[in-house]
């Protein structure tokens, strides 16, 4: 068996970590996503960038079978690799462990929740809520300078635009493989969307992530692979370089 330095770019790129292949959505009878294809390789950052009803969202949901769930009538052609597995017929509770997706629509569950409760209820009742690793990850998150009350503050108490940091919480204790953020900095200020950015940044190393945004310059510094999506078809694909030299634009 080869150690991970010595696997070649090339052998990366036969094996990528998630592969889309084909892939092809209806929801409801309307079509969101047409014979998309597309490789993930493991501790990438990619950018999936489109404008509203691009399909990206339908995208990333696919990933962990969350339109099954919202939607009543699914039906869908092609295939989604994860480790070369269909995860089309995967456990979705295994999945899940594996594959964090998150949305803003998470943030209205979390109010009623002090950060103690969050972490318990990912972690389970046994956590050790004041352990080196956890303070360490709630100061890299800048969230801990946030509780005026300590773990016991209460989400909804705090500014909006500083409750997605909490979505990244939740995600990183779950401590997956792969870190799927679907539009939590779209809504946000200038500001706030840069704090997000640094911190995404700082998880570049440890996670294969996936960005979905209707404003790309948010996270296109930091991105390896951008996809340009528009109506449910992957309308450009490639690297920062290529964009300055190939992106045709995209009308919204």
């Amino acid at each position: 068996m080869k150690d991970a330095k010595s696997i070649s770019t090339s052998e990366k790129m036969d094996h990528p970590l998630i592969e889309f292949r084909n892939f092809s959505l209806w929801i409801e009878g309307e079509k969101l996503l047409e014979n998309f294809s597309l490789k993930i390789e493991e501790k990438s950052v990619v950018l999936v960038y489109g404008p509203r009803g691009s399909g990206k969202s339908a995208l990333l949901r696919s990933l962990v079978h969350l339109n099954e769930e919202i939607f009543t009538n699914i039906e869908s052609n092609g295939e989604v690799f994860f480790h070369d597995e269909n995860i089309l017929n995967a456990n979705r509770k295994l999945l899940r462990k594996k594959i964090a997706y998150i949305d803003t629509s998470f943030i209205e569950s979390l109010s009623s929740l002090t950060v103690n409760e969050i972490i318990t209820l990912v972690k389970g009742r046994n956590v050790d809520l004041y352990s080196d690793e956890m303070i360490t990850l709630l100061k890299q998150l800048g969230i801990l300078d946030l509780l005026k009350k300590g773990l016991h503050t209460r989400i909804g108490d705090l500014h909006g635009n500083v409750r997605v940091l909490f979505l990244l919480l939740m995600a990183i204790l779950r401590d997956p493989e792969v870190i799927a953020l679907d539009c939590i900095v779209d809504h946000l200020d200038d500001q706030a969307a840069l704090k997000v950015q640094n911190i995404v940044l700082s998880l570049k190393k440890k996670y294969t992530l996936i960005l979905a945004t209707r404003k790309m310059p948010n996270f296109l510094p930091i991105s390896d692979k951008i996809i340009v999506m528009k109506n449910g078809k992957s309308y450009f694909e490639g690297t920062k370089k290529d964009m300055v030299f190939d992106f045709p634009g995209i009308e919204e």
